[in-house]
């Protein structure tokens, strides 16, 4: 039968108690287990930033395009949107495809009511990547209408984004953003749209809230 002498179990206690208080090497684990985690805190709020600083930008250029247009006195036209659209994309940048749209919306009927009343498009006018709106969508409208009198109009400028978050879709997907604003016409009761089409009689085509 083995049996350890008295030098050997001492030698080995010693061995023993020098290997559980060694910390040499302890730092490299721990990094090794913190590291990930820090990278992604970081890559994170690095992804966070990114989309809430495009959501400002785009809000700001929704907005900066409705103050413009509502400041018109007659009529608007393809040249000038097309302007608009290009200013709105240079604030928030090329980096992601977005689109514009611009419609004006009137209340013909019961307009202090906002369950009873009757709102219509005059007219709607998009970028190549969207649709004109029509009546028949007006009521995925109403309830982000504010109530306005009868006789009055509404600017309804609606921006779209195409946002691709940094790092791809790692931390989070990819949205399309829409951004609504409302505003009343400044100087006219009404924006107008000249189409560029001439009438029959030499005149050119105006929609409005009479001509629709």
């Amino acid at each position: 039968m083995f049996v350890l002498n008295n030098e050997f179990k001492f030698r080995l206690r010693r061995a023993i108690g020098r290997f559980v208080r060694d910390t040499s090497g302890a730092a490299l684990v721990e990094m090794g287990f913190a590291l990930p985690i820090l990278i992604l805190l970081t890559t994170g709020a690095l992804v966070v930033q990114d989309a809430v600083r495009m959501s400002y930008l785009r809000s700001k250029a929704t907005y900066t395009v409705s103050d413009m247009i509502s400041r018109e006195d007659t009529f608007i036209d393809a040249d000038y949107f097309n302007g608009l659209n290009s200013v709105f994309r240079y604030i928030v940048g090329p980096q992601h495809p977005s689109e514009l749209r611009i419609s004006t919306i009137e209340c013909t009927a019961d307009c202090q009511d906002e369950a009873q009343r009757v709102l219509e498009f005059c007219w709607s006018h998009p970028s190549s990547g969207l649709s004109a709106l029509t009546n028949d969508q007006i009521a995925s409208y109403e309830a982000r209408t504010p109530l306005f009198s009868e006789g009055d109009t509404l600017l309804m400028t609606e921006a779209f984004l195409d946002y691709t978050p940094l790092f791809g879709d790692f931390i989070m997907s990819p949205q399309t953003y829409q951004t609504v604003a409302f505003t009343r016409p400044r100087i006219a009761g009404q924006i107008k749209f000249d189409t560029g089409a001439v009438d029959t009689d030499g005149s050119t085509i105006v929609r409005d809230c009479f001509n629709n």
